[in-house]
């Protein structure tokens, strides 16, 4: 029997998101035993097994690339493989220090062109990058620059594993898994720190049938709102990372079509299934909660072009979302959208029917990308 251990840090978005589908596997090979263990509160260097999965295990932003590497290093001495769940939020970060002490580099998402992955850029991101050289978006505090890549690095290391449309998403309802999301979600995030799995694996399998029968329907657009929702902060962020947020809060301030200012998360969730699109910024990544939460709303997502990474889910083709210019040019006319319907309806339908395969298969990819592991 192969003893597969996941370290974990027990916060809600590794819980909820990332390690969703290992919790759902647990019950689908009798060869292998799981064990889930928290890496704060655990000392993993006395655990042993055939695979260690490390997920955000050194992204405080302290952990030294020697440190990581010692750590690493310790690690190989009890597991026969190893691989490290890198599930930040940018695409184009990686500790490529750890390559070498790794079978495997996961990620919620990759840069379309790996060789980007030889180039720095300000802010660390394609997107800050480009607003720092094209509007002069400087950082107040000290700049920051993502790892690189050389010559040396495996690159065919760096898989996709899933991003967090794979994960627990509250629906409109009356159930009280989503009048109480917030406070359900830390409340699972927290059992998970106890020696037994079960209750998690009953209620995110509660949660992921809940989300599959929502989007096996279909959508029609005969009764939304004309109208777009957009609401976020640019606050909390670097300038270079921000701007695309503080612009789009400008611009789409002026328009009366737009739905703006902060409201609560159960009345956003409502509104998701209401309005006729939702508009999805970068934030500290491309990918955002917003993105899944239109998805099963119903709404047509409205985002910063998208082609310049790979991902899985991937509700991002061309024919399943609005694709803005990253200069925002094509922003103004965004109303014309409400004249054609029919095409926003046929491009949510294509976006929640990736969506929902993608739900039911997340187990078999997980099973098949450790399969291949061990």
């Amino acid at each position: 029997m192969k003893k597969i251990i996941i370290a974990h840090g027990h916060t809600s978005i590794e819980v909820m998101h990332s390690m969703t589908p290992f919790i759902l596997s647990i019950k689908e090979r009798d060869d292998w035993k799981w064990e889930f263990v928290d890496y704060i509160l655990s000392n993993i260097q006395r655990k042993q097994g055939d695979l260690l999965i490390l997920v955000r295990k050194y992204h405080d932003g302290k952990t030294s690339d020697s440190n990581i590497i010692s750590d690493l290093l310790e690690l190989r001495k009890n597991f026969s493989k190893i691989i490290y769940f890198d599930d930040s939020a940018a695409a184009s970060i990686a500790f490529f220090c750890a390559f070498p002490y790794v079978d495997e580099y996961w990620k919620r998402s990759t840069l379309s062109d790996k060789s980007l992955y030889k180039k720095k850029f300000y802010g660390g991101h394609l997107f800050s990058d480009y607003y720092h050289s094209k509007h002069n978006i400087d950082d107040e505090s000290q700049t920051f620059f993502n790892p690189v890549s050389n010559n040396e690095i495996d690159l065919k290391k760096l898989k996709i594993a899933w991003n967090i449309g794979i994960g627990v998403f509250p629906l409109n309802g009356d159930s009280i898994l989503d009048k109480q999301y917030l406070m359900t979600r830390r409340f699972i995030a927290a059992m998970t720190i106890l020696p037994n799995i079960q209750p998690v694996y009953m209620l995110i399998s509660r949660y992921f049938e809940r989300m599959k029968k929502e989007l096996e329907k279909e959508v029609s657009f005969d009764k939304k709102m004309r109208k777009l929702s957009s609401r976020f902060m640019s606050a909390n962020y670097r300038k270079s990372i921000g701007f695309q947020r503080k612009l789009l809060i400008k611009k789409t301030a002026e328009k009366k079509f737009f739905l703006v200012g902060n409201i609560k998360k159960k009345e956003f969730i409502q509104e998701t299934f209401k309005a006729f699109g939702i508009l999805s910024p970068f934030g500290w990544g491309e990918i955002c909660y917003r993105d899944f939460e239109a998805a099963l709303g119903g709404s047509y997502l409205i985002k910063p072009d998208m082609s310049h990474i790979n991902t899985w889910p991937n509700i991002y083709s061309e024919d399943m979302y609005y694709s803005l210019k990253w200069d925002l040019s094509n922003l103004d006319n965004l109303d014309l959208l409400f004249d054609q319907s029919d095409e926003c309806e046929k491009a949510v339908n294509r976006a929640r029917g990736e969506y929902l395969s993608s739900l039911k298969t997340s187990v078999a990819r997980c099973i098949n990308m450790i399969d291949q592991i061990i």
